[in-house]
This record gives structure tokens, C-alpha cells and sequence, in this order.
């Protein structure tokens, strides 16, 4: 069913990125839809690139192709939303379905301004995982007491602290997928 719910969005975007290229009186070229059908899994440049300073930042060429994609898929986006408002539910499950699957295609549709709505308690819940690390630091440096800590001391509070962030970060993304799941099943009815 995932699958055929990506190929569905894919289809989506593509058919709309298509459709709005040829109403702007200049459809695709072949670089662009080669581009639109392969889109890069990941960045070409480093993610530290830039942060040392030794290795100053170089200036990245600019990918127009890309960016003319972004354009389209905002302009169709935003002339869907004028047009015939109840198509934004297409829009977020394409959205959502990329995301959820992890497909290249939810960055193009992220810079294209189409966001996957989160609920309320989303930053409720942001907040109660801040003060649960927190509890648990505190909790540790209760624990330390007035004597000096052996190394196997810190070996296990340092292996706790790691377990702890392992466990936040899945429990993060195990939320996130259970609400693009529901997101996706609002978006179906």
C-alpha cells in the first residue's frame, strides 16, 4: 500500500509541476524533467561544509533547473489553493506520503512552501521530553553525591545519558511517522 500511495503523490506533483510548466507558456525542458524524475537523494556538498574555518566556504553553483522545479511546484501549489481550495488535502498527502517514505521529492515540495500540518500537542510534547532529559541530567549530578566518581561510575552514567538520547530520538521518530501516518488517512476521507 506504501508504495502505491508514493506512486500516487509522485504522480500528483509531477502531473502539476508538468501541467504548470506548460500553462507558463514554457514547458519542461529535458534537463529539468530528467531532474523532476531523479531527483538527488542528498545534498552535493558536505553537511559540515563551511562550519571550519580552516576550509573557508566556497561559492556552490547555483542549480536552475532545481530551482525553476521549486518555482513550479510553489506556482501550481498556490494557483490549486485560489483556484479550488479542498486540493490542498492533495497536496499534504503528497507531502506527507514523501516524508513518511523519504523520498527526495518532500524537499522539493518543502521549499515549494507545502507543510504537513502537526497537531496541538505536537510542542506540548517537545517541552515534556526537554524536562525528562533534564530530570535526568539533574537526577545524575544528584547521584554523584560529595565523592570524587570512578571511571566505571562515569562509564555508566556517560552509557545512561547516550541510552537516553537513543531513546528520545527513536521515540521522536516513531511519533512523527505515526502522524504523517494519520495525516495521510485524514487526507484519504
Amino acid at each position: 500500500m506504501a508504495g502505491a500511495d508514493l506512486d500516487t503523490a509522485l504522480a500528483f506533483v509531477s502531473g502539476r509541476i508538468k501541467e504548470e510548466a506548460t500553462r507558463s507558456a514554457e514547458p519542461l525542458n529535458d534537463e529539468q524533467l530528467f531532474l523532476l524524475n531523479h531527483l538527488p537523494e542528498h545534498s552535493a556538498s558536505p553537511p559540515w561544509y563551511g562550519a571550519d574555518p580552516e576550509f573557508p566556504v566556497l561559492p556552490t553553483p547555483r542549480n536552475t533547473a532545481y530551482e525553476r522545479l521549486c518555482a513550479l511546484a510553489k506556482a501550481a501549489h498556490q494557483n490549486d489553493l485560489r483556484v479550488n481550495p479542498p486540493s490542498s488535502l492533495d497536496w499534504q498527502f503528497a507531502a506527507a506520503v514523501s516524508k513518511l517514505n523519504r523520498h527526495p521529492i518532500s524537499i522539493l515540495l518543502s521549499w515549494a512552501g507545502v507543510k504537513v500540518g502537526r497537531p496541538w500537542w505536537d510542542r506540548w510534547l517537545l517541552v515534556v521530553a526537554a524536562l525528562v532529559f533534564v530530570l535526568f541530567a539533574v537526577a545524575l549530578m544528584l547521584l554523584a553525591g560529595d565523592e570524587p566518581w570512578t571511571r566505571f561510575q562515569w562509564a555508566i552514567i556517560g552509557a545512561g545519558y547516550v541510552a537516553m538520547l537513543l531513546l528520545l530520538h527513536y521515540a521522536a521518530r516513531r511519533i512523527e511517522e505515526g502522524q504523517l501516518r494519520n495525516t495521510i488517512e485524514n487526507c484519504r476521507t
